[in-house]
């Protein structure tokens, strides 16, 4: 019965397993990493959700020459549209100087948002008495006209419909930049995906068809040649994230095994070790897989974290067998309690994270607080069975490890403790002289390390866009009127701004956003002008302009007649009217979203983003919400510290039910905090977004030493030596695999990530230090003659 039960347990955890891994996604967007509360954060994914193209890839050609440039980037674009199994679209150049005959589209539609007075004025200049005027005035200009764009237009709309289209400067150089640099030596495509591109691993197989296509064609060439767009970073940082996830790891169960042989040097238990690991990861992703929703670029780093973590019940657990002679249930007991105190104050840590708005830290506390608690579970039943086993089938009792046999000799405490003591001097001092750590409250520690898709965007920016500086406005609501509402309220707010010296200039979509009052206003009369066409046509004829001269015009009156047959409000539909609003206005699932830019004045960008934003109203840019990260998250980190130091204290309480040991024990994680502090002033490491976390997890993972060193100093009444004995090898092993766990963070490919494996790590090899050397003899210290060893519980 015990067997069928033991083989039906394994089939369900295998299918939970299995089930758990099946469902684990990586999510790539830094953004669900901040507080979705915060207004910049809001204002930002709106940006990124409607006006990045998920199915885009921007392509440069950068040569030296500005001909040999084009020509190149018109030679890759013709390759690439001889593969539609792979590209369904590839735009090189403006769509209107292709199809200039689509404009019409955006100017009828255009003309259909006015206020009712302009269409009629319109209307009157098309009226049978003036309509010949007008035509005679824009010939008489046409042939003085030295200008070839501005003869061009006179010859294809002689009554002017497009003035105000050009006055809105959608075709300045600005728009033209999207393709080329100033200088012109710098091309940009625009390369639309066929397939789907569902999720990050077939976007990577098809940014990895196209990288080959493209290293093909540039054999031979003297260009130079980069990716960016949506498609690339899903390609660059998920696999950047596979690899960092796969080879951390690797690397912590690797050194963890290094430093067992070093240690103990026996094969056995060190394979049963590296086994239990390895459940315990994967026990825990498929948990993490059932639990929680996708993985985000934090989660790279979980794997080494949790391995770091767990393997201190193995080590507890495994010296402690060395010196058991007694039941394997009798093991478990004893090492029951301190696992439950460390394993406890530990997982409390990592779940405090949840009070947090970060999602990414909740993401984490969530994850590692799951891979403690059966990491715990793993080592005191099945690993605590598998060491007695190994014990019983030695021949010989085991020998005390290296590491035992220092912590055995007073000289090397003496020198241990004197070290230590300098160590913390010295970053005591440094954290004096210097002062605490900066807070970097840029966007960098939320970009990768190295990336040639950020790199790529950077020199578009620096070469065509030129608009870092700028703001971007986003407006959103329920309904199109409700958005062309906001946008006026906008368009007011920061027409205030330039008389205020605030804003340097700003664009908005507001002509170009639908409104249906104006369209319903404007459709009868603009419809009726189909019946005016023939004699339009005539007039243009008798004032000398040749048939095609009404072709804008007459194109503009059919649109507006067959507009009148449909519902309100309008949206143009061709390919070169979506593409030139593609970056101005998004229309989904119902969901409605206008986006402008703002320049401000330097020094005014809070004030003004105070005064413009307000409800589905949005000045965002990357150093804004850096700048609100930087009001909001120490406060944020303060509360949650705050209630981390009361739940542990609580807790600690209880347990000792002894003031001045609890009071010791604060000591000693103030001193760590200190010297960490020191450290960081030492190392150069900055406060962030990320590394602030290491403040909680230090005091979840860093107490476990002080606490297991007390206990066993009651339980021993205070003998120093009987405490190295039985926690010296441990205390070593935990703190230097845990610094391990989360130095492996340090190569990570995100810049944050990376300094949070760096302050952990630091800040466990200072809680190592300074739990073995310092805390034993000062606790003896503080003790002496107060208690007998029998009074002690």
């Amino acid at each position: 019965m015990r067997k069928i039960f033991i083989v039906l347990l394994a089939v369900v955890a295998t299918a939970v397993v299995i089930t758990g891994l099946s469902r684990i996604s990586l999510n790539i967007d830094i953004l669900k990493l901040l507080p979705p509360s915060l207004k910049q954060t809001a204002g930002l994914s709106l940006f990124l959700n409607n006006f990045s193209q998920s199915n885009e890839l921007l392509i440069t050609v950068e040569a030296d020459d500005p001909d040999k440039a084009e020509e190149n980037a018109t030679s890759l674009a013709e390759l690439l549209r001889t593969h539609p199994a792979l590209i369904k679209r590839v735009t090189d150049a403006p769509l209107w100087e292709k199809k200039p005959a689509e404009l019409t589209e955006l100017l009828a539609y255009f003309l259909l948002n006015q206020p009712h007075e302009k269409i009629h004025t319109l209307v009157e200049n098309l009226s049978p008495e003036k309509a010949p005027a007008v035509a005679k005035a824009t010939f008489s200009r046409l042939n003085r006209s030295v200008s070839m764009q501005e003869g061009q237009f006179l010859s294809c709309d002689p009554y002017g419909l497009t003035k105000p289209l050009l006055s809105a400067g959608l075709f300045s150089s600005g728009m033209q930049s999207e393709f080329a640099s100033g200088d012109g030596k710098l091309r940009v495509l625009y390369v639309e995906a066929a397939p789907a591109l569902r999720n990050y691993k077939e976007t990577i197989l098809w940014i990895k068809e196209i990288r080959q296509i493209v290293a093909a064609w540039s054999i031979g060439k003297n260009v130079v040649t980069g990716f960016t767009g949506e498609p690339a970073f899903i390609a660059e940082i998920s696999s950047a994230m596979e690899w960092d996830m796969k080879s951390s790891g690797v690397v912590t169960i690797f050194v963890i095994a290094l430093i067992f042989w070093l240690c103990y040097r026996k094969e056995k238990p060190l394979l049963y070790l590296v086994a239990m690991l390895l459940i315990v990861f994967t026990i825990s992703l498929a948990i993490a897989g059932l639990v929680l929703k996708n993985l985000t670029v934090i989660g790279v780093g979980f794997s080494s974290i949790m391995i770091g973590l767990s393997v201190d019940y193995g080590y507890l657990i495994y010296q402690k067998s060395l010196r058991h002679n007694g039941s394997v249930r009798e093991l478990q007991w004893n090492c029951l309690q301190n696992i439950l105190w460390t394993a406890g104050t530990t997982a409390a840590a990592f779940f405090t994270l949840n009070m947090s708005s970060l999602p990414g830290l909740s993401q984490l506390g969530n994850l590692v607080g799951i891979g403690v608690l059966v990491g715990a579970t793993v080592m005191l039943t099945i690993f605590a069975p598998l060491c007695m086993r190994w014990r019983r089938n030695e021949a010989q009792p085991p020998e005390s490890g290296w590491i035992e046999q220092l912590f055995d000799s007073q000289k090397f405490r003496k020198i241990g403790v004197g070290i230590t003591l300098l160590i913390v001097a010295i970053l005591l001092a440094e954290l004096v002289t210097k002062g605490l750590p900066d807070f970097d409250v840029s966007v960098r520690p939320l970009r990768p390390r190295t990336s040639e898709a950020y790199d790529t965007l950077d020199k578009i920016y620096a070469k065509l866009t030129n608009d870092e500086a700028f703001l971007s406005l986003v407006v959103t609501g329920a309904t199109e009127e409700e958005v062309h509402t906001r946008l006026e309220e906008a368009e007011q707010k920061l027409t205030q701004g330039v008389v205020s010296g605030e804003v340097k200039m700003f664009r908005t979509p507001l002509t170009l956003w639908p409104s249906a009052s104006h369209q319903k206003e404007n459709i009868g009369e603009l419809a009726a002008l189909t019946n005016s066409a023939p004699r339009l046509k005539q007039t243009l004829i008798d004032s000398g302009f040749t048939d095609k001269a009404f072709e804008v015009t007459g194109s503009a009156f059919n649109y507006w007649k067959t507009w009148s047959q449909n519902s309100l409000p309008i949206w143009p539909q061709n390919e070169t009217s979506r593409w030139i609003l593609r970056r101005l206005a998004s229309h989904k699932d119902g969901h409605f979203v206008a986006m402008g830019m703002v320049e401000p004045v330097k020094g005014h960008e809070d004030a003004l983003t105070a005064q413009v934003e307000g409800e589905g109203i949005y000045l965002t840019s990357w150093d804004q919400l850096g700048r609100e990260l930087k009001r909001v998250i120490p406060t944020e980190f303060t509360h949650l510290i705050i209630g981390l130091v009361v739940v542990l204290v609580f807790l600690l309480l209880i347990g000792f039910r002894s003031l001045l040991d609890v009071s010791l024990l604060a000591a000693t994680m103030g001193l760590v905090f200190l010297s960490l502090l020191g450290a960081m002033r030492l190392l150069d490491i900055q406060w962030n977004l990320f590394n602030l976390a290491a403040v909680l997890l230090l005091l979840g993972t860093g107490i476990d030493y002080s606490i297991l060193l007390v206990l066993d100093l009651r339980r021993s009444g205070g003998d120093i030596s009987h405490t190295y004995r039985a926690l010296g090898t441990v205390i070593t092993l935990c703190s230097t695999s845990a610094a391990v766990g989360f130095g492996t963070l340090s190569w990570a490919n995100n810049h944050g990530l990376s300094s949070l494996g760096e302050t952990c790590a630091v800040g466990l090899l200072l809680d190592g230090l300074i739990s073995l050397f310092l805390l034993p003899p000062l606790w003896r210290f503080m003790h002496r003659g107060r208690f007998s060893l029998e009074q002690l519980p």
